[in-house]
């Protein structure tokens, strides 16, 4: 765990990182828990000749946890992160509406609702309660 004291646009916050993954760092800003997804990484070589730099940015909303991609070939729903499996709300056979709670996700120590990204019927439920997946794991197929 790391501990950063930040001050953006003359606001002092408290940032500490208390987990990575590949995909997502949770973080506890100012005591509150956040989730920030990692798009790139990419190395930065610090300026040299002044250590203090002073950062400007515009207020944003609350980072939330994405609901997984399902790909719309096969319609298989992945997951976006490691985690496990804590409750399943479907069975197979189901008909199933786009937004729909499939299955609840615990990771980081919160609970995720994956969502279907397409309307249709429950093929298959690759996964069951307890099981502990890999990001990028097959979850359940849709037709």
């Amino acid at each position: 765990m790391k501990e950063y004291k930040l001050k953006i646009n003359d606001n002092s916050y408290t940032v500490v990182i208390k987990d990575v993954t590949d995909d997502a760092v949770l973080a506890e800003v100012n005591g509150k828990k956040h989730i920030v997804h990692i798009d790139t990484i990419a190395n930065i070589t610090p300026p040299t000749e002044n250590r203090e730099t002073t950062l400007t940015s515009t207020p944003s909303p609350s980072p939330q946890l994405s609901s997984p991609v399902a790909s719309s070939d096969s319609g298989t729903i992945i997951t976006p992160i490691p985690g496990q499996i804590i409750s399943i709300s479907v069975s197979q056979g189901d008909k199933i509406r786009t937004g729909q709670k499939l299955l609840i996700l615990e990771a980081m120590k919160l609970e995720n609702s994956i969502t279907a990204t397409m309307d249709g019927t429950v093929s298959e439920i690759l996964v069951a309660e307890g099981d502990i997946v890999n990001q990028g794991q097959p979850l359940i197929v849709l037709v």
